[in-house]
């Protein structure tokens, strides 16, 4: 979803022209040890055909080339299993799997990780995840806790590598360790500063969730119970969500919460999840948001993330966000739409709440929705936003699709969570020390007289600019953007007419999105032009998704752009803010801004 602002058309020509135009990812990663070596590189895929279409890969796994109905038919075989280092797992453990090098291997041998109840013949294609093995002896897979028993499985081609595909061998069954190990922990802010959400999955309900918490790790004084949800194919909208299948929709365990109530403000609390009979996690910490304006606040913020290797950057972004919260003090991270891309694909949910949770347990993570968990075009009774239509709000000149996989938000609202001031996840506000941030849905309607539109004005009239002297609008569709391409993107158009009016009137200082997978910087500005008391927008969709690389028209308030995987970070206190954009490659500053009041 890639979209373009053509500098080149003047306000008033713009303004009549609006008028007209209203009417797979792998799951697990994996390394490979190549003839016994200790050389290793990464080779690992998931059925995706590119970044936004999900179809079977003919490499190494193609449906219509069949399968030999007699396994083992290949004479060249030398090898009768799988060896695995181990049949039971935690969360995010490797397991080696090894096996007696075969002679004349395929380009397109590989090694799948299946259900255990999925069919060798009829199911070869349905792993859900795999990796290239020609030449190989081992692999190690790093495992996420997906609550039922799996095998790993080779497959090769016939006929000097032109036949059918044969089975060759099976690893003995692997499954975790503990099917209601507590794993996906995060955290997001509730509705008043002393309220923190602390949500997890296990495979059980069976059993009241519960949070143990205090000022030490050693001595958690104080346990509070929560509250357990699902969610099943037939409660989202359509298409690949609605299928069981392993590569589409599988149960995604119980997601449970907690919410932490009468928290000291910029105090560091110790905590961990869990149930004796099922057990517990391990001890985790967060420090709570400031009180007041006060106070110095650091946040990290992007969008368009996705997973690895799937999104080329993901893993990157992942490596240095989490390093920073580990070192330095952040208060937050904000996660402007695009998530995971799972598009209706269970597994990368699981996967992605996996993987940031290193992240996600030490900060609250903030979301806001976006295209790729939003939108859809029948099953509006599931909506969870209530918005009106099959499909919610499909204005002609918008480019709304099917980008969800018919998830329509339902694993989102069911996993993460928000203040509830606005509409759930898709509109929101919050503040975090001198910060308001205010978190919007161009999934939605936005023009005037809009539920949201009118929610919208009335928290920025709302904005104590003594308490909180920033004020910072988020959505995932950007409202400016210099790059061209051919085709002309009119939500961008109507951004700038409905709601940057509206932000300019309430003295936003800083607009951000993401959408296209590239970052830039604007002057402050209103209506094109740069003025002193404008709003400075800002893109940064570099978070993991491969990035684009169209030209950009030379727009006067275009103060930097480039295209390289990233992350952001804001520090403010009452009188400064200084945000910062990071390359991931080697963790330098790119692009950096002072404000001061």
């Amino acid at each position: 979803m890639f979209i373009s602002y053509i500098d080149k058309c003047k306000l008033d020509i713009t303004m009549v022209f609006y008028r007209k135009v209203c009417a797979a990812f792998l799951l697990f990663s994996c390394v490979f040890v190549i003839d016994g070596s200790n050389r290793h590189h990464s080779n690992i895929n998931w059925a995706f055909k590119n970044r936004h279409a999900v179809i079977d890969d003919s490499y190494p796994c193609d449906r219509s080339i069949g399968i030999s109905t007699s396994p083992n038919k290949i004479s060249t075989v030398a090898i009768t299993n799988l060896n695995v280092s181990t049949t039971l797992y935690v969360s995010l453990e490797s397991i080696e799997v090894t096996w007696t090098p075969i002679s004349n291997t395929c380009h397109d041998d590989f090694v799948g990780i299946y259900f255990a109840e999925t069919a060798i013949l009829t199911g070869f294609c349905d792993y859900v995840g795999f990796a290239y093995v020609q030449n190989q002896s081992s692999v190690s897979w790093e495992m996420i806790n997906l609550r039922r028993p799996l095998e790993f499985r080779y497959y090769t081609r016939d006929k000097n590598c032109s036949g059918n595909y044969s089975f060759v061998a099976k690893s003995p069954v692997v499954q975790p360790a503990n099917y209601n190990e507590p794993t996906q922990i995060h955290l997001a802010y509730g509705d008043r500063i002393d309220q923190i959400f602390v949500s997890f999955v296990t495979n059980s309900n069976v059993h009241i969730p519960r949070c143990q918490y205090g000022l030490n790790p050693s001595s958690l004084e104080w346990e509070i119970n929560g509250t357990t949800i699902t969610y099943t194919a037939s409660d989202m909208c359509e298409g690949k969500a609605t299928v069981w299948s392993p590569q589409s929709f599988i149960d995604p365990g119980f997601i449970h919460t907690i919410l932490l109530n009468e928290l000291h403000p910029s105090m560091t609390y110790f905590y961990r999840v869990g149930t004796d009979e099922n057990g517990w996690s391990s001890v985790y910490s967060f420090t709570n948001r400031p009180a007041n304006g006060d106070s110095e606040v650091n946040l990290i913020a992007y969008g368009d993330m996705g997973l690895s290797p799937f999104a080329t950057g993901a893993q990157s972004t992942m490596d240095r966000v989490r390093a920073r919260v580990m070192s330095n003090n952040i208060t937050s991270v904000l996660h402007i739409g695009d998530i995971s891309y799972a598009m209706g694909i269970g597994v990368l949910w699981d996967s992605f709440m996996t993987h940031i949770e290193s992240i996600a347990s030490h900060v609250p993570y903030m979301v806001s929705i976006g295209n790729h968990e939003y939108d859809h075009v029948t099953g509006g009774e599931k909506d969870p936003s209530g918005a009106l239509g099959p499909g919610g709000f499909r204005p002609k000149w918008g480019d709304y699709g099917t980008d969800s996989g018919g998830e329509c938000a339902v694993p989102m609202v069911r996993r993460f969570h928000s203040p509830s001031n606005g509409n759930g996840l898709f509109w929101y506000s919050y503040d975090v020390g001198p910060i308001h941030f205010v978190v919007f849905s161009n999934e939605h309607d936005f023009r005037r007289g809009s539920s949201q539109y009118i929610w919208l004005e009335q928290d920025l009239q709302s904005v104590n600019r003594s308490r909180t002297p920033w004020l910072i609008t988020t959505s995932h569709r950007p409202m400016y953007s210099s790059q061209i391409i051919s085709k002309p993107y009119f939500i961008i158009f109507m951004l700038q007419l409905y709601l940057e009016p509206l932000f300019y009137k309430y003295h936003v200082d800083i607009n951000l999105y993401a959408h296209i997978h590239s970052y830039e910087r604007t002057c402050p500005m209103y209506q094109h032009i740069c003025v002193d008391d404008g709003i400075i927008q800002i893109l940064i969709g570099m978070a993991g998704q491969e990035l684009v690389s169209y030209p950009y028209s030379g727009a006067e308030w275009s103060i930097y752009h480039d295209e390289e995987y990233g992350y952001t970070q804001l520090w403010a206190n009452r009188t400064q803010l200084k945000f910062t954009y990071y390359h991931d490659s080697d963790d330098t500053i790119a692009d950096e801004f002072v404000l001061k009041k």
